[in-house]
């Protein structure tokens, strides 16, 4: 088996991390904490690199092993580990799950605000599925490969929004800090901390990763690079908008009104629109992945793809179509559960590196 190298996985993060924030997050990191949304955001990106450093741990200690596999004991000892396995690999499936559905949100807000007005839902989530059980009958290394092809989109994708709009910053808008205290922000942080959960997904991976020199010192600087440019670009977010920040739903998009080209609307608006859905896509795609995997690993079938996938397919379309009928709904779910979502992000790593330490860096 070719095993995903560092570059790929390091480009794959990154893309998997700026998907999921740069839409509907500025928006509501603002609504919360106002002039301190930015704070917000940083509190959120620690703990991001926090339980990043604990992944990197795992996968550099079980470079030749799944985390998940069961070790060759006695038979009672094979039954106890399969049961331990299954708590954390529920937690994951539930976080992904999550992740899933606000993505399938992102992307129809994406699309409905600035192309197609009055476009069914169903017309859209159908196709992203299909997508999600295509991409259960592909490798991992091809997954990760996918990343190195698009990354250039991200780049092309982050100067059309953000350089526009860099000339008109005031950052004395920023001021003061913590005019409302130090609650709006805290309170926000962690009703926010689900979009910040773009490192466990990298455990579905363990044993498939090509582990290179400086391989966590490279990946960390990376991160830490990615978490700091969007910690910005919420403070840049709220220095041109101000008070009106919380009604913008698409913040990439709406930079581009400081871009006379993009501005002047047309097909050339459409061209930072597709990038974007291009990136949600393949978050999607891989986050679909890593749930379709967890439920193989949960049931013990290694075979029957099509059955399980599709069938991941169809669930996900009826809690959007019947339960999470709207982004609103969604996110006043994920508010009130805000204290189990920081409980799964801190003690699934946790668990594993726990695990991995005990086991001196051999099956978990």
């Amino acid at each position: 088996m070719k095993k995903i190298t560092q570059r790929q996985l390091i480009i794959f993060y990154c893309i998997y991390s700026f998907a999921i924030k740069f839409l509907l997050l500025p928006q509501l990191l603002t609504r919360g904490a106002a002039n301190d949304a930015w704070i917000a955001a940083l509190a959120g990106t620690i703990i991001e690199l926090f339980i990043l450093w604990v992944v990197l741990q795992i996968l550099t200690k079980n470079k030749d092993n799944d985390i998940f596999s069961i070790p060759s004991t006695s038979e009672r000892g094979r039954l106890y580990a399969n049961f331990m396995r299954r708590i954390p690999l529920l937690l994951m499936l539930f976080i992904f799950l999550l992740q899933l559905m606000i993505l399938t949100k992102q992307s129809f807000y994406l699309l409905s605000e600035n192309m197609f007005e009055n476009l069914p839902p169903y017309m859209f989530i159908v196709p992203m599925l299909m997508l999600g059980v295509y991409f259960c009958f592909t490798s991992s290394n091809s997954l990760f490969r996918s990343g190195e092809i698009f990354y250039a989109f991200l780049i092309l994708g982050l100067i059309v929004s953000v350089l526009p709009a860099f000339t008109q910053i005031n950052a004395r808008e920023a001021l003061p800090l913590f005019s409302a205290g130090l609650s709006p922000v805290l309170t926000t942080a962690l009703a926010t901390l689900i979009y910040f959960e773009s490192a466990s997904f990298l455990l579905m991976f363990s044993g498939e990763v090509k582990i290179e020199k400086n391989f966590q010192k490279k990946f960390m600087t990376t991160a830490a690079i990615v978490g700091a440019f969007f910690v910005f670009f919420v403070f840049m977010f709220w220095s041109l908008f101000l008070g009106v920040s919380s009604s913008k739903n698409v913040a990439v998009a709406n930079m581009t009104g400081y871009s006379s080209v993009m501005a002047q609307g047309g097909r050339t608006g459409w061209i930072l629109v597709s990038i974007w859905l291009l990136l949600l896509l393949l978050r999607f795609g891989v986050t679909f992945f890593c749930a379709f995997k967890s439920i193989k690993y949960i049931t013990g079938v290694k075979k029957r793809t099509g059955i399980i996938s599709v069938s991941l397919a169809i669930f996900i379309f009826l809690l959007s179509s019947h339960v999470f009928t709207g982004m609103r709904e969604m996110q006043l779910f994920i508010e009130n559960i805000r204290w189990i979502i920081l409980a799964l992000y801190l003690i699934i790593p946790l668990l594993f590196f726990i695990a991995t330490k005990r086991k001196g860096g051999k099956h978990v």
